[in-house]
């Protein structure tokens, strides 16, 4: 069983986790509480030793790595032409709108039980966890089946249409920002996210805030600017090894992320905000936080008592890491610049927002870690689900009778194979993180020695950052 360091130690972790917090997840409770228990019998105490020791030993690797060679490392490589598809991504987004709008009016008229009304398992299981993860391994889906765009081309015709009104280029990427951490909070805080009737209310309100959003200040600009989905799908598909537009291209993990132009400084918080709420999700299940806010974790009286909590945890969680981190930056900077010639400084604007695209495979990574757990329940779910979309006994999929199992969450053996997934896909993700903040550095900063000054302090970031995770993945929770 993993143990807390004492004195020194356990106040370091203290302050970590308080600078980090929170959530009370929308899940199945139901399929952690087994798996937990054989979580706790297993070293994770030696295997969080091991990953947080694998990204330290990575850190050494690149910094004596010359900086052509992460620069070729990240080079990609055309696999060749592939036909123009643009023209059927009208008819896919129209197909999902369909789609969307029958799934409204099973949420309306359907079950009332989360667990077999087709909506929030579609919503929650379906695009929040399973779509998400695909956008990171193949590209750009959502560019498809989003539901607004191919209505909106077949009433305007272009998505790059005249705006009734433009939007304020002083705005940036912070309308996204904002519904992004609306949206948690929804997920987090709401007394009843799942409910299938008020998800129904929720998503179609969403659906109709975005279109107008795209009649009145312009498509392309409200999908970029504001459109915290798109912003957030753009995103993760920058880490797909293969890109598709123009002609496929392949290269490491995270190779397009890194040749795109610097985001803004609201959209460099985006991609904080994406790995600070995963963060918090997680944190909000351990023993841990229901005991700092006073919650007896064997006794949890529902999410609605803990609501005011949940909203502030998230947003002291979002606000403390990027402070952090734009503190590990900011430090970097002092380090690399200290003697640098004025033509050789490098600005903290240019630093914090080129340095940001490196948080994204962590936040991609803890995405897929964290919810692997409730998609092996839940997808079952899911798929009875499909198979009987309107709970009236059919059988479209011809699954017969179909059982739902959680017993692989009884076996120790599966157990730890499960733990060991997620935990290697944290340390695999902060390594990737790792290089991918070193090849920026190297093209920030134009001798090795100030490439390694101006990562110190995001190194240290970084294996926190990992002990966080395997710490989150291996802790006793009550939610």
């Amino acid at each position: 069983m993993f143990r807390l360091p004492d004195n020194a130690g356990r106040a370091a972790l203290g302050l970590v986790l308080t600078a980090l917090c929170w959530l009370v997840q929308a899940q199945s409770a139901a399929a952690h509480a087994s798996e937990q228990a054989f979580v706790l019998l297993l070293p994770t105490d030696v295997y969080i030793a091991a990953g947080c020791a694998a990204v330290a030993f990575s850190m050494i690797v690149v910094a004596l790595v010359p900086p052509r060679w992460l620069a070729s490392m990240f080079r990609p490589v055309e696999i060749g032409a592939h036909p123009s598809l643009e023209r059927f991504q009208t008819v896919a987004s129209l197909v999902s709108l369909i789609a969307l709008a029958v799934l409204l009016v099973i949420g309306v008229t359907g079950p009332r039980d989360p667990l077999t009304n087709l909506l929030p398992l579609t919503i929650w299981t379906i695009w929040w966890v399973v779509l998400v993860t695909l956008h990171g391994l193949f590209g750009n889906l959502w560019a498809w089946i989003n539901p607004w765009t191919g209505l909106f081309r077949l009433l305007f015709g272009t998505l790059r249409n005249t705006p009734l009104i433009a939007l304020p280029r002083s705005f940036g990427m912070w309308p996204g920002v904002v519904l992004f951490v609306l949206f948690f909070m929804f997920l987090i805080a709401d007394p009843a996210p799942q409910d299938p009737a008020r998800l129904a209310n929720v998503v179609f309100g969403y659906w109709l805030l975005t279109f107008a959003g795209m009649v009145v200040f312009g498509a392309e600009a409200w999908l970029t600017n504001c459109e915290c989905f798109t912003m957030l799908f753009r995103r993760f598909a920058a880490l797909a090894p293969v890109q598709w537009a123009g002609n496929a291209t392949i290269g490491v993990p995270g190779w397009a992320a890194l040749r795109q132009s610097a985001p803004t400084i609201g959209g460099a918080v985006f991609i904080l905000i994406l790995l600070g709420s995963g963060s918090f999700d997680g944190i909000g299940e351990t023993f841990w936080w229901l005991g700092k806010i006073g919650v007896n974790p064997l006794e949890f009286p529902g999410r609605s008592a803990v609501i005011w909590p949940t909203i502030a945890g998230l947003l002291a969680t979002n606000v403390a890491l990027v402070v952090t981190f734009a503190g590990c930056i900011w430090l970097g900077l002092t380090l690399a610049n200290a003697g640098a010639g004025t033509g050789d400084q490098v600005a903290f604007r240019a630093a914090f927002t080129r340095s940001a695209v490196s948080v994204l495979p962590i936040a991609f990574g803890y995405h897929i870690a964290h919810y692997l757990t409730s998609f092996l329940v839940d997808g079952q779910y899911a798929i009875a689900a499909l198979s009987d979309p309107l709970a009236r006994g059919a059988d479209i999929l011809g699954l017969g009778q179909y059982q739902i199992t959680t017993g692989f969450f009884s076996n120790r053996d599966s157990v730890r194979l499960i733990w060991l997934t997620q935990a290697g896909v944290v340390v695999g993700v902060h390594i990737l993180a790792v290089l991918m903040a070193h090849a920026i550095a190297a093209e920030l900063f134009r001798t090795r020695r100030r490439v390694i000054l101006s990562q110190l302090p995001l190194a240290v970031f970084m294996i926190l950052y990992t002990f966080l995770g395997l710490w989150l993945l291996a802790s006793p929770r009550g939610v």
